[in-house]
């Protein structure tokens, strides 16, 4: 799964939350061996409209869908590892789909992100196949997705 973050993801190096910057899947296998269970999350984004306009336009459009949809994603992993965690879980950890769209841009030059208590890692990017793990989880999954825009999953570790 990391070659795909290396080759051919614009975030691979420009962002915290992504490689070079997370563990490596030797170092994520590591740290697995403290987790007993795991849910894997997937909801249906938002339909994407049908943007009038420049190929550009129309990317910029996505972007921005993308975004709400990762933030949308993103609260409900925070507020299950938070319940987690309320129940003693104390190691919960939650991934989300994709590279960190907290910010439009990653504060990598500085190398300390904006937003530590907020951001998560995507699985993909410590060497998670998450198709393969949704499938186990009796998830049906499509390749490429039928809908207009993507369907990235988010993972939650319990301990």
């Amino acid at each position: 799964m990391r070659l795909k973050c290396r080759v051919g993801c614009p975030s691979y190096g420009t962002n915290l939350k992504c490689p070079p910057f997370v563990p490596t899947p030797d170092e994520f296998r590591q740290a697995l061996k403290e987790y007993g269970f795991a849910m894997v999350l997937k909801h249906k984004p938002p339909a994407m409209p049908e943007t009038p306009g420049t190929a550009e336009e129309r990317l910029a459009a996505l972007r921005t869908q993308y975004r709400e949809y990762y933030r949308t994603t993103l609260a409900i992993m925070l507020e299950l590892e938070k319940v987690a965690f309320g129940r003693g879980y104390t190691f919960a950890t939650a991934f989300v789909g994709g590279s960190c769209h907290l910010y439009e841009k990653c504060n990598v030059e500085k190398g300390m992100c904006l937003s530590p208590a907020m951001a998560r890692i995507a699985a993909e990017a410590v060497g998670v196949n998450v198709m393969k793990t949704a499938k186990n989880a009796g998830m049906a999954v499509k390749f490429p997705p039928e809908a207009k825009s993507p369907e990235p999953m988010a993972l939650l570790l319990i301990d």
